[in-house]
């Protein structure tokens, strides 16, 4: 599989925005009895999604869609806005269409994009969605060859509520002499 990471542009944005619906169910079936977000499927059958625009407006965000053979497969977005001190870089949303899960396709995209923003980074998961924390857990644990923290903390917006998080240090793609 041809596995591409596009820096998504404007004319990607509605796209994305489109994705985040079915991101929204997918979080549907594991966070959909969690307070904190209200999960009452649409009457008009259309999960509406945060807006992501600021991706696009906003300094300190990196927005990207994921491409396998040239077709549409998720999308990662990546920022600077950190719950934790000391820490350079936070995956604000990622998402692989349900197509191409299970496949190792994130794993292939999460390690690329740890590569191109070494530092300190975070990853938070509500704590319900308990897919999200295994399959980050594991590939965690695997590009830093099990040297990460996760902790509960608590997180204050929208309202208080309690996340995992995961905290490493990505060294970046080590050059080839």
């Amino acid at each position: 599989m041809n596995i591409k990471i596009i820096s998504a542009t404007k004319d990607h944005m509605p796209v994305i925005q489109n994705m985040a619906r079915f991101y929204a169910y997918d979080l549907s079936k594991s966070c959909g009895f969690y307070e904190l977000y209200d999960w009452s499927f649409p009457e008009n059958g259309l999960y509406e999604a945060i807006d992501l625009s600021k991706y696009w407006e906003e300094p300190n965000r990196y927005p990207f869609l994921i491409r396998v053979d040239n077709e549409i497969a998720g999308f990662a977005l990546i920022n600077k806005i950190a719950r934790l001190p000391n820490t350079d870089w936070n995956m604000g949303e990622f998402f692989i269409v349900g197509k191409f899960q299970g496949k190792g396709i994130g794993k292939r995209v999460a390690f690329e994009l740890f590569d191109k923003f070494p530092g300190q980074w975070e990853v938070m998961q509500m704590p319900p969605n308990t897919p999200a924390i295994k399959f980050w857990k594991k590939v965690i644990a695997d590009y830093s060859h099990n040297q990460f923290d996760e902790s509960i903390i608590t997180i204050q917006e929208p309202k208080p509520h309690d996340s995992n998080i995961f905290r490493f240090t990505a060294q970046g793609k080590k050059q080839e002499d």
